[in-house]
């Protein structure tokens, strides 16, 4: 049986990421991105298991925001930015705002089936969303405060 707490702790630690309970078993890891020799990028994961998400059966879930979906973004260009994912996908999903009110977020998400993951394959995936979320971030929607 996985046990993602357990799991997204020894990633925290190895990494020195800072984790974070949000809710009950839902997490958010703050994840370190080299950029260059001296400067650092930071991009929040959000992870969590998902009941039924693979035919039936649990997946761990997890995506990044990347910033708000409006008519005015390049979707043809950020499309072509997805071809750049080999365990994760782009996506517009349903949000909230800071002030609570509704909206849709360019997201970078990843689904990993309970049955077929490992710790190492969630370390690299959690990795892949963060990276390219952050890709995204910076290249569309002018870097962090997305």
């Amino acid at each position: 049986m996985f046990d993602l707490r357990q799991s997204l702790t020894a990633i925290a630690s190895k990494w020195k990421y800072k984790l974070e309970e949000i809710s009950p078993a839902i997490f958010k890891i703050d994840v370190a991105i080299k950029i260059g020799e001296d400067k650092w990028r930071y991009q929040y994961v959000f992870v969590w298991e998902q009941k039924e998400r693979y035919n039936g059966q649990s997946a761990i879930y997890m995506n990044s925001r990347c910033g708000e979906a409006s008519v005015k973004l390049n979707l043809y260009n950020i499309l072509k930015e997805a071809a750049f994912g080999n365990l994760s996908s782009l996506a517009i999903a349903n949000d909230k705002r800071a002030d609570g009110s509704d909206t849709e977020t360019v997201v970078c998400q990843a689904a990993l089936p309970t049955e077929f993951i490992t710790q190492d394959m969630l370390d690299k995936t959690i990795y892949e969303v963060a990276n390219n979320a952050d890709i995204i971030e910076e290249k569309y929607f002018g870097g962090d405060g997305n």
